[in-house]
């Protein structure tokens, strides 16, 4: 790898996060899809090795962290359904699937630690790191959850090579709060194994969507995501962006009870119905291999 290249390219991508807003003490959640940065680094720097490839990621992961400092924090999604599909979740094993970045902090960093809800949960570094990793939610997107602490710290986030709709996971929490219809409580029953390795039966939860009902994300509306978007660059072929958590509540509540959320999903022939006040829930759980549902 040409050294020199990689320090001018680092200097460069640096500047481009600074100019989104991104500066020492701030809460960051990252969402990214590295593939074809990978693929743009490796013709540009002449990486040739695997070994190269995970020098030039810790390289951008350093880079977030000289930037936000020990002051801030980072926070990297590594998401994963295995829980809801009877496999289990292992603290330290169970693998994200939502990003390379994000799984090469799980398996390579230990400058990082885990939170512990089983399907939603973030490998976090930083000054609330360690409050993060202690938080015991049940629910995913609840209260409780990191989700509600990125709403309270009016953390960022910093999208790299992702559009400002995808990777949007906070409109989950937007939507439990609001109370939407179309969703409900699931409970998750199943196998977890903690950080020290010990394994237990626990029950998380998700506000989950009625498998009858359509929710396409809306992934291409600029001028609805210009409402909430505070910045944006692009850095050599891809997009950068950023944006804070109130704004982005706001206008996702907004849209929610006053639009039938048409800006953030295409619902088909569905509406949103206000009036809809059923109450239910659903238990999942797990024997012999096959899952058995409990509605209310």
């Amino acid at each position: 790898m040409d050294t020199q290249k990689e320090k001018e390219y680092l200097r460069e991508f640096k500047k481009s996060i600074c100019d989104l807003g991104i500066k020492s003490g701030d809460i960051v959640y990252v969402g990214s899809d590295v593939a074809s940065v990978i693929l743009q680094a490796k013709h540009e720097l002449g990486i040739a090795s695997k070994d190269e490839q995970f020098e030039f990621l810790d390289a951008l992961i350093d880079s977030l962290q000289e930037i936000v400092t020990e002051a801030g924090t980072l926070l990297f999604p590594v998401y994963s359904w295995d829980f809801c599909r009877g496999k289990g979740f292992d603290h330290k094993k169970t693998q994200g699937e939502v990003g390379v970045l994000n799984n090469y902090i799980l398996n390579k960093r230990t400058d990082f630690v885990r939170t512990q809800h089983p399907i939603y949960s973030f490998m976090t570094w930083g000054k609330d790191s360690s409050y993060l990793a202690g938080l015991k939610n049940q629910e995913a997107w609840g209260e409780a959850s990191p989700f509600r602490y990125l709403l309270d710290n009016d953390a960022k986030q910093l999208n790299i090579n992702v559009g400002p709709l995808r990777g949007l996971t906070f409109k989950h929490y937007v939507e439990q709060y609001v109370k939407v219809p179309y969703r409900y409580p699931k409970y998750f029953i199943g196998s977890y194994t903690d950080e020290n390795g010990v394994t237990e039966d626990r029950t998380y939860s998700m506000y989950v969507r009625d498998l009858g009902i359509e929710e396409n994300p809306v992934r291409d509306n600029k001028e609805f995501s210009d409402l909430f978007v505070t910045a944006s660059v692009t850095f050599r072929e891809w997009e950068m962006c950023s944006f804070g958590y109130k704004k982005l509540f706001e206008v996702l509540k907004n849209d929610f009870l006053n639009n039938g959320g048409k800006n953030i999903y295409d619902y088909g022939e569905y509406q949103i119905d206000w009036n809809d006040k059923r109450d239910r829930y659903e238990v999942g759980f797990w024997r012999d291999r096959e899952l058995v549902n409990k509605p209310e």
